[in-house]
């Protein structure tokens, strides 16, 4: 049976220094894919204005990978324990703006009717406000489930609406709207029954 050889030291540390580095790399992949969101925002606003059918297709496409950068951002965090709370912000900041940006695009477009812009970041406006009061009273309520499915059928209905306005790219973005409403409500429903029983912060406790 031959003997299996031991690397020399200098390799095994140079080995073992690859795969830190790599691990590094790694750990810190995650702020760079919310980055990566966050910097598409103007460029896929200004393929929008161009307003052509090449340009619109091309605005899907960088969109729709902003989705798949959401996606594995978070599979990363958890992978490599590399989450942090700033992180997490930049995270949930940089969906908000995709989102809020594109909406606000399309009706200055005449794409979509005001109500439906106002219902995407009215929610989201709404979550982040309960999410900060409740984090202040030492409450964290995940949007769960229901959150990250909104996600989803918002980048769905979104990159449909920009590739082609017919009418099951518009069931798409209702159904999305609705999921965006439904997770919401979900939101403070849950965060109310964390908060039920506890003193508002002006209010002193009973003797």
């Amino acid at each position: 049976m031959a003997k299996q050889e031991t690397p020399p030291p200098a390799e095994a540390g140079a080995i073992a220094g690859a795969a830190s580095a790599r691990t590094v790399w790694f750990a810190r992949l995650p702020n760079l894919l919310t980055g990566f969101r966050v910097f598409v925002i103007p460029l896929v606003i200004g393929l929008l204005l161009w307003d052509g059918q090449a340009s619109n297709q091309a605005a899907a496409c960088l969109f729709i990978v902003a989705g798949i950068t959401d996606v594995f951002d978070g599979l990363i965090a958890r992978r490599y324990g590399s989450g942090s709370q700033l992180g997490i912000f930049f995270d949930l900041v940089g969906d908000k703006l995709v989102v809020a940006a594109l909406v606000i695009t399309m009706v200055e477009l005449a794409w979509i009717p005001g109500w439906i812009a106002v219902g995407f970041i009215g929610r989201e406006i709404f979550v982040m406000g309960m999410r900060a009061y409740a984090g202040a009273q030492g409450v964290t309520v995940s949007a769960g489930q229901l959150g990250k499915m909104k996600m989803m059928w918002q980048y769905m209905g979104l990159t449909a609406l920009i590739w082609d306005r017919v009418p099951l790219t518009w069931a798409l973005v209702m159904f999305a709207l609705a999921m965006t409403i439904a997770s919401g409500l979900y939101y403070l429903v849950s965060v109310t029954r964390e908060l039920r029983g506890r003193p508002a912060p002006d209010v002193p406790d009973p003797l």
